[in-house]
């Protein structure tokens, strides 16, 4: 087995936004580090890719002022944003009875309300959304899936379609897996308002996309060295330092590692001594993001719209991304694959069909996208908590082992499972081991 030359301070694995900005602060604050990434490039689950012209996300997306780690790194760098979907002339819709529903202002503003009702809790729930402690929890909120939580409201059949929608949007995966203490969460963060909330969601985007963003950040990291293409098999501690041994091979030696990695994965990678019981059970149960974006060209200009529908659909929303009389690209949510009725991402017949009930007559020409759940470095989309996850497993996927420290969007203490929680995981990961190091425990 070949061994690096380099002995950096600090060894990270995982290239997404927490172990790049992990790296990035370590580099200011003098410390070196090595960072140890499987994928061809940086960004995780986070992904542009250039396609029929345009550079298209195909994983996390959206940011928004109401998050401050990623504003403030947008801030930065001076990179500019731009809405999606554009709001000049948006027509939005929801499949409900049967039919396509136009939605008026007046309409949007009763999903709204309904919206607000439904997430009340979170001011109970999230007094302090940006702190570590929650609650108190007497109702068992934590304990509730959003599908639970929407049978108690008394909702006209319309509005509880929009904000079953809602639901399915935040969750990306079966309302009945997916706690509601998720969504009360982005609502607490979002100043306890729907609007708000439904802006950080998906009112504003990258124009370059979110991969000017990583790279700026590595830029400034100045990595001691960057490993892509590059697996990791097994993290072992002794004799006072932490070993990373890859698959090419190499074992990279270091004070410290980095864990980086998606909950999800974690099992995937051998470690000496073993993760605690809760950080392997969290990994095996998985969250449940489980769902499917895509981008869906279609003939014609089909105009700027934005059509929901609730979980009985393949499709729960489908909006324009661009518009024309050559054609038109859309972003097609899948809630629960398993309603789709499509063989794959070259199903052309099977995502027209799942189309029609939003947007009849469609014609769909092509589709690009990544499957993100059956990614073996990814096994999930955004992480989205089952019921009782959060207090279950959230402290513990931050708790350091030994001389191993984690970060990732999946552990964040406020924006959980956005790039804003990822940033801010690495902020504070990159505080604990300059900490760590500077108290001669290296």
């Amino acid at each position: 087995m070949g061994n690096s030359n380099i002995h950096p301070d600090a060894v990270i694995v995982g290239g997404g936004f927490a172990g790049v900005t992990a790296a990035r602060e370590l580099s200011l604050r003098g410390r070196s580090t090595v960072l140890v990434e499987a994928r061809d490039r940086l960004g995780g689950r986070t992904y542009t890719a250039d396609h029929d012209g345009h550079a298209m996300e195909l994983g996390g997306t959206w940011v928004h002022p109401a998050q401050p780690n990623v504003w403030a790194e947008i801030n930065r760098y001076g990179l500019e944003t731009e809405p999606l979907p554009a709001p000049e002339g948006l027509r939005q819709a929801i499949v409900s009875g049967g039919r396509i529903v136009d939605l008026s202002d007046d309409e949007v503003a009763q999903g709204v309300a309904a919206l607000d009702q439904f997430c009340a809790p979170g001011k109970t729930l999230f007094p302090e959304p940006y702190g570590e402690t929650w609650g108190p929890d007497p109702q068992g909120y934590g304990d509730r899936s959003m599908r639970e939580h929407l049978e108690t409201l008394q909702l006209s059949p319309q509005v509880r379609d929009w904000v079953e929608t809602m639901c399915c949007l935040v969750a990306l995966g079966p309302l009945d897996q997916a706690a509601a203490s998720e969504f009360f969460r982005t609502y607490a963060l979002s100043g306890w308002s729907v609007e708000q909330a439904m802006a950080a969601l998906t009112a504003t985007k990258l124009v370059k996309g979110t991969r000017e963003l990583i790279g700026s950040i590595a830029e400034q990291a100045r990595l001691a060295d960057i490993r892509l293409s590059t697996p990791v098999l097994r993290v072992a501690q002794a004799d006072g330092e932490v070993r990373v041994e890859l698959a090419n091979g190499d074992t990279i030696s270091a004070p410290v590692g980095l864990i980086a990695l998606p909950m999800n994965v974690l099992n995937s990678v051998e470690f000496d001594p073993p993760l605690s019981e809760i950080k392997r059970t969290a990994s095996t149960e998985r969250h449940a993001g489980a769902g499917m974006k895509s981008y869906v060209r279609v003939k014609g200009d089909i105009g700027n719209v934005s059509v929901m529908a609730p979980e009985a659909h393949a499709l729960n929303w489908a909006v324009t991304y661009r518009h024309g009389a050559e054609g038109s690209w859309l972003v097609a949510f899948a809630a629960n694959p398993d309603k789709l009725p499509m063989a794959g991402f070259d199903d052309v017949a099977g995502m027209q069909e799942a189309l029609q009930p939003l947007l009849p007559g469609v014609e769909v020409e092509e589709i690009f996208g990544w499957d993100w759940v059956n990614d073996p470095l990814a096994l999930g989309t955004w992480c989205i908590y089952r019921p009782g996850q959060l207090a279950q497993i959230l402290p513990d996927l931050r708790t350091t082992e030994g001389r191993l420290f984690f970060a990732g969007a999946d552990s964040a203490i406020a924006w959980r499972s956005f790039i804003d929680g990822a940033i801010e995981s690495g902020y504070r990961a990159a505080r604990d081991i300059d900490e760590y190091l500077g108290a001669g425990k290296g």
